[in-house]
């Protein structure tokens, strides 16, 4: 496809629908008069926060406008809006892309959260742009022009908000043909609000005269030109079109004594004079010139190419080129000229004029108009045009082409098109089909969509046998099966997600990039804290993505590396390492043979994070590099705050005081404001708050612990949950409060234990170490009361703090040679050896065996012979350190 500036198909799918065409005012015309006292408005505008133009077509609204921002020392941001900006997410992704170009960076900063939060918390998402947006100093205009054509009450909900909590280095200029349904009451009161209307707006009759005169450059007296002033009652497009008409001889046909009605005068149906005026100026066209005016009214914007494809006609270059010298309403909508259309006037005559040839002509130029856009690379003009042709099998063709660029991101716009496409051609394409019940999955309940896909199953499997071909059949039973699962996921059905993941794979799947990112909206960096339904639950990701991850490790697919880095993440908690660097392994494959950075990422993070957990945090840090160096420039503007983070996390353990530092004098991301987080974003603030523990801020970080462990427990989150208490016990025990301490730890217990979590306590060192042994110890004697922990699983956590100091190479060179003895304690020996690194006395051993202090003495001297120790403690050292604990 043909690749340009202007807009169309760049190979993202955010500019898939971006036309930058849009974010541009149209370039002044020709016949632009200067007008002083409102030019100079443009001095006055940052001195309101809003200003309001309010005015009917042909008022000189959009002129107005541009003679503000032409001057060089305005930094302008505008939107150009149409009655195609209905969807709330599209109408700010617009606004977004405008004020990138007056606050550099700002898509790449703000683009890939607000995404991710839009479609789940809109206003969330909007404080993170105004956030954003605040932090420049530089003024700037944001200009929505046209605004009356946005009718979605939505986006006027969040424009109220935006608007009442707009920085105070951004002014927001609205065009529009009518009042917007916005309270701005209390703006005019404080006196933010300035508001032009068509009396502001319309000419003076000494600009009337100077208009007719030396811009139209037309020969009339004075008197002349007062009274069409006067007529017109200044409205600028009306005294244009007496100006054009006069000009081909044809001033007679409106008397001085008739008022020449605007656009919003008349009553449905009604013909006003502009009317009749506009007709005169078209009737004095060649017929070669009707034919091209006609031809090309059917589009929204045009070029030289595509007139020619509509009109037949080679010279149609030649006829734009006439049109913009003749004043004839044709409206640049770029700096080069490459872009044009009709002014909303003229082309609504058009198209009436064209609507008496007849509906089959219509349509045909629609369908000629659609292909050109199609082979540019436009496909959604393209498929605006087959469809207001009646060209539905084709939009339906070219949709279902397009369906897994939309599925990445433009869910509004896929909406938009199954919305008018018939479903019974819908039903037609069973691979479009299929994408359309992909789409309304969210929106089904589970039962209802669970009976819609049986019923279809059953008309595949006994209606349509021997009606397709065999592989089509395959086809359709595969996607449905795939859709359950989707379904399944959606739902949190963990047991439904694996059966059907299973079963697609037992039966083939189609090579189909459509149907394999059924968790594209998920794009996280740790698939356990996460998944849906998981949330950190180890027994239940076990289940689910065990059995997925055994059954498709042998295939080259997006599932393989997905949930295989989900089972690599369930596998390392569990502390079975080399297993987890087994499936860490597969799942990094896969993804560098895919390329998907959702893919990449992860399985890189997991990796790097093996690394240190294994004593190698530069070689953590060097996977962590790499993956950058594999990524889009794009996609590092989504995963850049992740992959820092983690960055971070592995530094803080190579060079604690300094990385703490460095880590702070950053502030913390918008998202940290925001009512909903993702997984990615707690885990960087859980960063910052290690950093403030390290610092001894400990202030800070109690009240960042408190507002993550709220948002953990109100989301279920569990792996956060267990992280916090741990942090909180250990930055505890640092002020000296033991007691609190403890009772932190005794929390991470209680929710880690039953779920079996084990490296999140190894993880976090020597402290936490400490501190079990207190906890046993205090359990052991009853000083603390009993909360459900059970012992055995404390000492598997002492146990797994001994094999990681093996696995560091911490032991000392007598100690590793003790390693290969073996020691064979009895099992009376082991129980009383327990105790012993309780801290419990001879006498205290002694009353829980019922047996006498004597007897528990040669227990523990054969002990000490068997490990070779000179004392308790140096016993309990030993036995750490091989792992008998």
């Amino acid at each position: 496809m043909q690749q340009e500036h202007t807009a169309g198909l760049h190979g993202d799918w955010l500019q898939f629908m971006i036309l930058t065409t849009k974010l541009e005012l149209p370039p002044l015309p020709a016949d632009t008069m200067d007008r002083p006292r409102l030019s100079l408005q443009r001095k006055e505008l940052f001195r309101s926060k809003v200003t309001l133009l309010t005015a009917p077509a042909g008022s000189g609204k959009s002129t107005l406008l541009g003679s503000w921002v032409r001057n060089e020392a305005v930094h302008a941001a505008s939107v150009c809006l149409d009655d195609k900006d209905q969807d709330p997410l599209q109408f700010w992704l617009y606004i977004i892309h405008a004020l990138d170009r007056v606050r550099e960076g700002l898509c790449g900063d703000v683009l890939p959260h607000f995404l991710q939060r839009y479609p789940i918390d809109p206003r969330s998402a909007l404080i993170l742009l105004l956030n954003r947006v605040a932090q420049a100093n530089q003024q700037a205009l944001l200009i929505l022009d046209d605004y009356h054509a946005v009718t979605q009450p939505e986006i006027h909900e969040q424009m109220q908000y935006f608007i009442e909590n707009l920085p105070l280095s951004i002014h927001l200029v609205l065009s529009s043909r009518t009042y917007p349904p916005f309270k701005l009451e209390k703006l005019r009161l404080r006196g933010e609000l300035k508001h032009f209307t068509l009396q502001e707006l319309a000419f003076t009759t000494e600009e009337g005269i100077e208009f007719c005169q030396e811009i139209m450059q037309l020969d009339i007296a004075g008197e002349d030109a007062r009274c069409w002033v006067q007529q017109t009652e200044g409205w600028a497009a009306g005294l244009k079109l007496l100006a054009l008409s006069h000009a081909w001889g044809a001033d007679s046909l409106v008397s001085p004594s008739t008022s020449l009605s605007r656009e919003d005068h008349g009553q449905p149906g009604e013909r006003t004079i502009s009317d009749y005026l506009l007709e005169e100026v078209f009737q004095r066209q060649s017929p070669e010139m009707q034919q091209f005016l006609l031809r090309t009214a059917i589009t929204r914007r045009m070029n030289n190419s595509l007139c020619q494809v509509l009109s037949d006609m080679q010279e149609a270059p030649h006829l734009l080129r006439q049109l913009e010298k003749e004043h004839l309403f044709l409206v640049p909508l770029d700096r080069e000229r490459h872009w044009y259309r009709y002014h909303h006037l003229f082309s609504a005559f058009l198209k009436r004029e064209l609507a008496r040839y007849g509906t089959e002509q219509v349509n045909d130029l629609h369908a000629l108009a659609a292909l050109w856009y199609e082979q540019q690379g436009y496909p959604a003009e393209a498929l605006d045009h087959y469809i207001l042709g009646q060209h539905m099998q084709d939009a339906a063709r070219l949709l279902e082409e397009l369906f897994a660029h939309f599925i990445m991101g433009e869910w509004w716009t896929l909406r938009r098109y199954f919305d008018v496409l018939p479903l019974e051609i819908v039903k037609a394409r069973p691979k479009l089909y299929m994408s359309y019940l992909f789409l309304v999955a969210r929106e089904m309940p589970y039962g209802q969509m669970v009976k819609q896909l049986d019923e279809l199953e059953h008309v595949i499997r006994v209606h349509l046998q021997g009606q397709l071909e065999p592989e089509i059949i395959g086809y359709l039973l595969q996607v449905i099966c795939v859709m359950r699962a989707y379904m399944a996921y959606l739902n949190r059905d963990l047991d439904g997600l694996t059966h059907y993941l299973v079963s697609y794979i037992d039966q083939g799947y189609p090579d189909d990039i459509a149907f394999q990112y059924m968790d594209y909206d998920r794009r996280e960096s740790m698939r356990l804290r996460s998944f849906h339904g998981v949330n950190g639950y180890l027994r239940r990701a076990e289940a689910c993505f065990g059995a997925i991850t055994e059954r498709w490790l042998a295939e080259h697919a997006y599932v393989t590396s997905y949930y295989g880095v989900g089972y690599g993440e369930i596998l390392m908690e569990q502390d079975r390492l080399s297993e987890a660097v087994s499936y860490a392994d597969r799942a990094l494959e896969v993804a560098l043979q895919i390329k998907v950075a959702a893919l990449l990422v992860p399985a890189y993070v997991l990796k790097a994070r093996l690394e240190l957990t294994l004593g190698r945090p530069e070689e953590g840090m060097k996977l962590l590099q790499q993956v950058t160096g594999l990524l889009s420039v794009k996609d590092m503007d989504y995963w850049q705050p992740a992959l820092e983070a983690h960055q971070h996390r592995i530094l803080l353990e190579v060079s604690p005081v300094e990385s703490a530092q460095t880590i702070l004098v950053k502030p913390a991301g918008e998202g940290s404001m925001a009512a909903e987080t993702s997984c990615d974003q707690i885990f960087h603030s859980m960063v910052r708050i290690r950093a403030m523990i390290v610092l001894e801020h400990y202030d800070f970080a109690q009240e960042e612990l408190g507002r993550i462990r709220n948002q953990a427990e109100e989301r279920d989150w569990l792996t956060e949950q267990v992280e916090c208490a741990l942090l909180e016990s250990i930055m505890l025990q640092k002020q000296g409060f033991t007691d609190a301490s403890v009772a932190a730890l005794s929390r991470a217990l209680v929710l880690g234990g039953p779920e079996g979590y084990i490296r999140s306590f190894v993880a976090e060192g020597e402290q936490i170490r400490r501190l079990l042994q207190d906890y046993l110890y205090l359990r052991r004697t009853k000083a603390i009361q009993d909360d459900g922990v059970k012992m055995a699983y404390v000492k598997q956590l002492l146990s797994a703090f001994a094999r990681d100091k093996r696995a560091r190479g911490l032991s000392s060179v007598g100690e590793a040679k003790l390693d290969t003895k073996e020691v064979g304690l009895s099992p009376m020996e082991q129980k009383i050896f327990g105790y012993i690194a309780e801290g419990l006395t001879s006498k205290q051993i002694a009353v829980e065996f019922g047996i006498s202090p004597g007897t528990v003495n040669t227990h523990i001297r054969r002990v000490f012979a068997k490990l070779g120790a000179s004392s308790r403690t140096h016993a309990v050292q030993i036995a750490e350190q091989r792992g008998l604990l």
